[in-house]
């Protein structure tokens, strides 16, 4: 018995008909014939009988029709079983984030990215920049949504710059330097960080990139800050300086309008870089591609401020022409603060 050859037996039955049944199941009537004939031959019994010009089946050809279509069946609920347990092991794609702003990237994204690529899961490692760079270096990650200084920290990652953002003070409303500050960062005076010496200053730790960069800062200044609170989590410093405890150096994104803080900007301005990075020599996939101009596309794009350029490195600019080849990408690039990722 041929399973295969199991529906031209039910398009026998159906249509009563060897032509009918030739027709439906694309092949020629002599090879229905055929295979009726051998088949009747093999189980050494008629199984179908002219009636009025039609086939009908006989009783042991109701019999066998009737395990025909039970066979195909479960032959398609296998199939369908193979197929679903296919389904389930999906691609993943390890990417680290930070626990704020990356985690807020990453689900702004989410859909559009699995309605683009169902087969494909994203599986976020939150962390600290530092950490989170150790795990790719280590290949415990796939990419990463970097913030980092100016400074490349190994050449063993590639680096895809989309971003740079300044680096405001914040002061506490009743600071004494207030009438210099504005609530609006954007439109707020210099000053020299060196002539701040005496004030008490709350810092984000130095394992976090704004840490680093802070304290590069005030080593360029010559002078150690008054801390009077530390903390890797930007919200609780930010959260403090509004409390009036001290003042910060915060990424100009929390740098929002507030009647509890005023902003000054530094006159030798400092930037944090915001990238995508992997492993050097790895060749990005396509989902991994789309993964990237999604978080320019969807997150970068719309969060933003004036103190925010974007970068165009030509890998980046490549990527959206790949999956947007008409959005109006500046001819005029951006600067680049560090080396282009060529892989």
């Amino acid at each position: 018995m041929n399973l295969k050859q199991l529906p031209y037996f039910i398009a026998i039955a159906e249509t009563g008909s060897l032509s009918a049944a030739a027709r439906r199941s694309g092949v020629s009537q002599p090879s229905i014939s055929d295979y009726l004939h051998e088949l009747e031959r093999e189980l050494g019994t008629p199984l179908f009988e002219r009636r009025q010009r039609r086939m009908f089946p006989t009783e042991a050809g109701a019999a066998y029709l009737q395990m025909a279509r039970q066979v195909l069946i479960l032959q398609t609920r296998a199939q369908d079983m193979i197929q679903n347990r296919h389904l389930q092991k999906k691609q993943s794609i390890r990417v680290g984030v930070s626990p704020h702003r990356g985690v807020q990237c990453l689900a702004a994204l989410y859909q559009s990215f699995i309605k683009q690529f169902p087969q494909q899961e994203i599986d976020p490692i939150e962390g600290y920049m530092p950490g989170i760079l150790e795990m790719l270096q280590a290949g415990k990650l796939d990419l990463c949504f970097a913030t980092i200084s100016n400074h490349v920290p190994d050449d063993s990652l590639c680096f895809l710059p989309t971003q740079q953002e300044e680096i405001v003070l914040a002061l506490p409303a009743f600071h004494r330097l207030a009438p210099y500050a504005s609530q609006e960062a954007a439109q707020a005076a210099q000053i020299n960080l060196s002539e701040l010496q005496d004030i008490p200053f709350i810092l984000m730790s130095s394992d976090s990139t704004i840490g680093q960069a802070s304290q590069q800062l005030f080593s360029q200044c010559g002078f150690n800050p008054v801390i009077v609170f530390q903390s890797s989590n930007i919200v609780m410093v930010n959260e403090m300086v509004h409390s009036g405890a001290g003042a910060g150096l915060i990424p100009a994104y929390y740098a929002k309008p507030s009647k509890d803080v005023v902003y000054l900007r530094l006159k030798d301005p400092a930037y944090l870089f915001f990238a995508v990075a992997w492993r050097s020599g790895h060749q990005l996939t396509e989902a991994e591609r789309y993964l990237i101009y999604l978080k320019t596309r969807l997150w970068d794009s719309k969060n933003s401020n004036k103190l925010t350029n974007f970068l165009w490195p030509e890998k980046l600019r490549r990527i959206f022409q790949e999956f947007e080849p008409d959005y109006p990408i500046p001819d005029i690039q951006e600067s680049e603060p560090m080396k282009e990722a060529s892989s």
